[in-house]
């Protein structure tokens, strides 16, 4: 079964080259450019990884990755939040987030880190 990702971002060339990035190495990918629709397509969509910007229009993806986190059902699935801002990007693991990776990325180096944690154990 293919597994699904959630790739939340206010910059859709971002978003278009993800997703045609991530479909093509077998990956069901949707896309958003808010927080707040991002959470209603989670919860309808239940992705086993979500790639989250940090700034994401006047919404924090930090905030969104805690909400996640916080839900004991959904707290196993790994958040990778994504931002140009290295400092942002420092404290990820205070947002429960299972990496940080620094815009622009590397798209090799980022689906390693994917991979990497769609092979933890769930007990995160």
């Amino acid at each position: 079964m293919m597994q699904k990702i959630l790739v939340v971002d206010d910059n859709e060339d971002i978003l278009v080259i993800l997703k045609n990035f991530l479909s093509l190495k077998g990956f069901e990918v949707l896309v958003s450019l808010s927080c707040n629709e991002a959470m209603q397509i989670f919860y309808n969509f239940k992705p086993q990884l979500v790639l989250l910007d940090i700034n994401v229009g006047q919404e924090d993806g930090r905030v969104m990755c805690e909400q996640i986190k916080s839900e004991a059902e959904y707290k196993h699935i790994p958040v990778i939040l994504i931002s140009a801002n290295t400092d942002g990007l420092q404290s990820y693991k205070n947002h429960g987030a299972y990496a940080g990776v620094e815009k622009p990325f590397n798209l090799v180096k980022l689906l390693e880190t994917i991979q990497e944690a769609l092979q933890e154990p769930l007990s995160q």
